[in-house]
Order: C-alpha cells, then structure tokens, then sequence
C-alpha cells in the first residue's frame, strides 16, 4: 500500500509497504499552499501497488485548511478512509492517522529571506509577524 498527498498541483507518494496488514509510514513531506489559501484542501488516497495492472484504489480522506489553526501545535488525528466522490458505499475502509502542521516562511516578496531574519538582532519579530500576516 502507499498513500499519495495531493494540494492543487503539488503532489507526494508515500514508499510502498509490500504485504502489510496494518502499514505505518511515519513520512513528511511539504507542500505549498495556493493561492486560495485556506480555501484549497489536501487529499490523501490510500492505494494497493497492484504490479499486474492498475494500482487498487482502498480509501481518501480531504482535509480543508480551512478546518486548521496554522498557528496549533501539529497533533495526530485518526480520520476514517472514504469512498471515491459520487460513491454511496458504506463499508469500513480503514483510517489514517495524519498529522499536519504549517511553516511559515518569509519570501522574496514580503522583504527578504530567512537568512535575512537571522542576522539581524533588531526587528526580526516584526518581520516574523509582517510574513505571517501575509500568508493567511
């Protein structure tokens, strides 16, 4: 089985976990927000790897940012996998246990990058705060 982490275009694949009956990833990955910000979701969809043909699909959940505190410490949460969209089927598909967390990181265009934050004494607080009142 492997997970693929999708928000918009940005797309992560877990490694695959052969003849698992309950598999533990244990990955991260990063992935950008859009434009949309809190508007976009992130969707994970559990797979069987099927080598014979195409990979089996076994569940999803979607996540909207919207539904997160980027300003929360990250903690695990256990969200029931899903049928695909437009699909009324109700047996257990398993859950995932997923923890998201958001960076916030200055960019070129809210005046000057990380390594500019770090070698000043004075004002980086300000800066810290001028980027993060950007992003939502």
């Amino acid at each position: 089985a492997f997970v693929t982490i999708e928000l918009e275009k940005e797309k992560f694949q877990t490694s695959v976990k052969d003849k698992a009956e309950d598999p533990e990833w244990c990955e991260q990955c990063e992935l950008s927000i859009p434009q949309q910000g809190n508007r976009a979701e992130v969707f994970l969809k559990v797979l069987h790897r099927n080598f014979m043909g195409g990979d089996e699909f076994l569940g999803q959940i979607s996540l909207p940012l919207q539904d997160f505190d980027v300003y929360e410490k990250p903690k695990a949460i256990v969200y029931p996998l899903q049928c695909k969209p437009g699909q009324k089927k109700t047996e257990y598909r398993g859950e995932l246990e997923v923890k998201l967390g958001f960076t916030v990181k200055a960019s070129e265009s809210v005046g000057g990058s990380v390594s500019d934050l770090t070698k000043k004494n004075k004002g980086s607080i300000s800066s810290l705060n001028k980027v993060a009142g950007n992003i939502g």
